[in-house]
């Protein structure tokens, strides 16, 4: 119940994809967690904690701080002249959509519709960050005049520039004609004080180097510039399918962590699980089909991905993400199973338009060596043992600090071989990692350090 006299803070969209926060005891709010903790008085919720050392990032309303939370998506913030604050759940959105079915041409037009009144609207050249990807493939397709178009693209392998996204998206260049630039990326640890001031314990660190992809992409810019993201569109299209989650020991598929996390059985507080029991038992049967289990999947992760909107906007460009639209949204989201599956209807629009590289017979590194390159560039400072040895194990702790200090190469022969697809394969069912076994440290330490900065502020404050 909603106080006669209370104001209104803040309203949610459908996703939740601007995260708003609020302290329940001292009635701070607003989109910056930093700017809603008591450090005088600072105690962390033990399954905050732990749900958070276990996604990577805050979930289920509850932030590892007490009394800090977040809104869910489809809700309301009022505070009233007392400083209490309510928050208000309104009806989902998602279950009053009409559900009707949408033809895959129709899907087009609209996102080419929604593109051209956004582009019609913006000012200055239109930043595209080009993947090479499908999503970003699909916006380079719907905006009109290429000529606007300045396209930025970063590697994820080593070198670089040989990297699959980096081959692909040159190409796509060369076929629209576009001004595009390859953006190295590798000192992007020099802005972890900077994420912190962003985004402090709501996620984990890992996005800095989007913080340096963007901070090199608009240098030069001059007056205000706009950029479109494909944000979150594989998600709806049908890239890889969603499972039913049928316990509340499953709910963590849902986090989509890719392993950038940390591991809370060696947190020291004690293990509670009301928080995620209390969200099964809200959501079991949205969470009984791939439609309602992708919806919610975006909805949890949004905490965390919001950041490619929000860090455009830091360096003075205007973002705008299509995808995160509710009726272009649910209207992939329930094309047919055998047309979604792999994203059929995606791949052969792309080859009708000319624009399917996979198809072209471009090579391209597809391992993971970012964060090595980074690390070795501009090295990490250990976790304080000390400090955060209160409410982690020291021996994870100082595992973690072990790598992070060292930084081992991988096998000389890991990369070249796994780049062979069906050879990387084969091995990969053999037992042979896929994935560099440093990330697993690497990104605990990311999970771990926004804790031990909020640690240290905190100590500022006694």
């Amino acid at each position: 119940m909603v106080a006669a006299q209370s104001n209104l803070i803040f309203e949610s969209d459908w996703l939740g994809s601007k995260p708003f926060f609020y302290n329940e005891k001292t009635g701070l709010a607003g989109h910056n967690i930093n700017d809603v903790i008591d450090y005088t008085n600072l105690e962390f919720d033990p399954e905050g904690f732990n749900n958070y050392l276990d996604f990577g990032y805050s979930v289920f309303e509850q932030t590892p701080v007490k009394n800090v939370k977040f809104l869910r998506h489809s809700s309301r913030l009022w505070r009233d002249d007392k400083n209490k604050i309510t928050v208000e759940y309104l009806d989902d959105p998602v279950e009053k959509w009409n559900n009707k079915i949408i033809s895959e041409d129709g899907i087009w037009e609209r996102l080419r519709s929604m593109v051209a009144d956004w582009e019609a609207k913006s000012t200055g050249e239109i930043i595209l960050p080009l993947s090479g990807g499908y999503d970003s493939r699909a916006l380079l397709l719907m905006i009109q005049n290429k000529e606007r178009i300045r396209a930025f693209t970063y590697g994820h392998s080593s070198p670089q520039i040989e990297s699959y996204e980096v081959v692909h998206a040159s190409k796509l260049a060369e076929l629209a004609k576009l001004k595009w630039e390859f953006t190295e990326l590798g000192g992007f640890h020099k802005y972890l004080d900077k994420w912190y001031e962003l985004y402090g314990v709501s996620t984990h660190a890992h996005g800095m180097y989007q913080i340096e992809f963007h901070s090199k992409l608009v240098e030069g810019f001059r007056g205000n510039s706009s950029l479109i993201s494909g944000l979150i569109g594989d998600a709806w299209a049908g890239g890889k399918p969603m499972l039913p989650i049928t316990s509340p020991s499953q709910l963590k598929r849902l986090g989509l962590t890719h392993g950038m996390n940390a591991d809370s059985q060696f947190s020291l507080l004690p293990p509670r699980h009301e928080i995620i029991q209390s969200y099964f038992d809200k959501h079991q049967r949205p969470l009984m089909s791939e439609f309602g289990v992708t919806i919610e999947s975006m909805r949890t992760k949004m905490i965390l991905l919001s950041y490619l909107l929000h860090i455009p906007e830091t360096v003075g460009l205007n973002a705008y993400a299509p995808f995160i639209d509710m009726e272009l949204a649910l209207s992939m989201l329930t094309l047919p199973e055998n047309r979604r599956r792999n994203r059929l209807w995606q791949k052969e629009y792309f080859v009708k338009q000319g624009v399917f590289c996979e198809d072209m017979g471009l090579k391209g590194r597809r391992i993971h060596t970012l964060n090595r390159q980074a690390l070795r560039n501009e090295p990490l400072p250990p976790l304080d043992v000390k400090l955060l040895g209160e409410y982690i194990r020291s021996d994870y702790l100082d595992w973690i600090n072990r790598f992070i200090q060292s930084v081992p190469r991988p096998a000389w022969w890991l990369d070249p071989v796994l780049n062979i697809p069906k050879l990387g394969g084969a091995l990969k069912r053999l037992g042979v990692p896929k994935s560099d076994p440093f990330n697993k440290p690497y990104n605990a330490y990311l999970t771990l350090k926004p804790i031990e900065m909020l640690l240290r502020r905190a100590g500022q404050h006694v």
